[in-house]
């Protein structure tokens, strides 16, 4: 939830045209009148449309103080003047996506962004820059400082799977001394989808995984542009795509089979008991859709949701023996690490007969 605060009419206005961008790109938003403000401690984000020494005084040195404990973990915070002018993210600017957010803003509604942090002045890519960009591990606050500081200096040493080579890739050149590893190097280890910052620091990639569901005899080309507008929506290149995953009901469908071939990723098949499991025990919050039309054909209550988090599930590393696994169990048996390890980074997107969903680990 990204909470929306405004204290005048004006503010308001601007805060309803900020709500519509963020509700376009599917982002849980709220607005709300800064009387009627109380922090639930579980928000991604706010959204201050007010001066600066307000937001930092009344909330975060005030109402906000509790939950602003660790950068690594901190909800963003922006600051917005109340005629619309100027954004200036404050807080958790890169790991928390107050940057992103800024942006995204920024060139929505055609408001300048402030950029205050060392590396965005000096047009420097951090170690948490990249961490927010490309979907990899939290770098520790050691780590972010050590990097951070050296790249302002020098350019410090950085390799990358060489599958991830591209012209986007290939402009961290600015930055880094940058060069490629091979990700079936089995002298890597478990290094060997990781980034390598100054041969010590290694951060691994997160699995990328989108769900799919779609009306019986679906077109290739409505499922190809509706997982596009996917990636659009989260700001996620083609290529940092890991899988595709559907129900084994829809495991012949051509128009999801052409369209993983298309993207060149491989197709994971889960069954409905798999899915239901999904829904008895990762739901229990009511936090994905459900649909009785769906269940009444299917037997299951939704699609592209649970079988992107059973896709995540598979690439979670547990410690038991691989020949004995069994993601339902996994499910009850580590329930409690389970919940805390996935992030639904877009709930269920609907578009034309198709539904996509992305998931991966927090």
């Amino acid at each position: 939830m990204i909470k929306i605060l405004y204290i005048t009419k004006n503010g308001k206005v601007i805060g309803e045209k900020i709500k519509k961008v963020l509700e376009f790109y599917k982002y849980d938003c709220l607005l709300e009148y800064s009387k009627e403000f109380k922090p639930q401690g579980d928000e991604k984000g706010f959204i201050f449309i007010m001066a600066t020494g307000i937001t930092l005084r009344k909330y975060i040195l005030g109402e906000l103080k509790e939950y602003i404990k660790d950068k690594t973990k901190d909800p963003f915070v922006i600051a917005v003047d109340e005629m619309g002018n100027n954004i200036i993210p404050l807080l958790s600017s890169h790991l928390g996506h107050g940057m992103y957010f800024s942006k995204l803003l920024g060139d929505e509604l055609q408001i300048n962004v402030s950029k205050t942090t060392a590396s965005d002045v000096n047009n420097k890519i951090g170690i948490d820059v990249l961490s927010e960009k490309y979907f990899l591990e939290t770098p520790s606050k050691k780590d972010i400082l050590q990097i951070n500081k050296a790249v302002l200096e020098y350019k410090p040493k950085l390799s990358i799977p060489i599958s991830w080579k591209n012209s986007e890739t290939e402009k961290l050149n600015e930055s880094y001394e940058l060069t490629y590893h091979d990700s079936k190097d089995d002298k890597l280890g478990n290094k060997n989808d990781s980034w390598i910052f100054e041969d010590t620091i290694v951060l691994k990639a997160k699995p990328i995984c989108f769900g799919i569901g779609a009306r019986k005899d679906i077109p290739s080309h409505k499922v190809y542009w509706t997982i596009k507008k996917a990636c659009y929506l989260r700001n996620i290149p083609a290529w940092r795509i890991n899988s595709f995953s559907t129900v084994e009901v829809k495991k012949n469908e051509k128009g999801i089979i052409d369209t993983a071939s298309k993207f060149k990723k491989p197709l994971n098949i889960y069954s409905i008991e798999e899915l239901n499991n999904i829904y008895d025990n990762f739901d229990k919050k009511g936090t994905l859709e459900r649909s009785e039309f769906v269940h009444k054909n299917i037997g299951t209550y939704g699609v592209s949701e649970p079988c992107a988090i059973l896709d995540v599930l598979d690439h979670i590393d547990y410690e038991i023996d691989n020949k004995n696994k069994n993601k339902n169990n996994l499910l009850v048996e580590n329930k409690k690490d389970v919940l805390e390890s996935i992030d639904l980074i877009l709930p269920k997107l609907k578009n034309d007969g198709v539904t996509v969903s992305i998931c991966s680990t927090i």
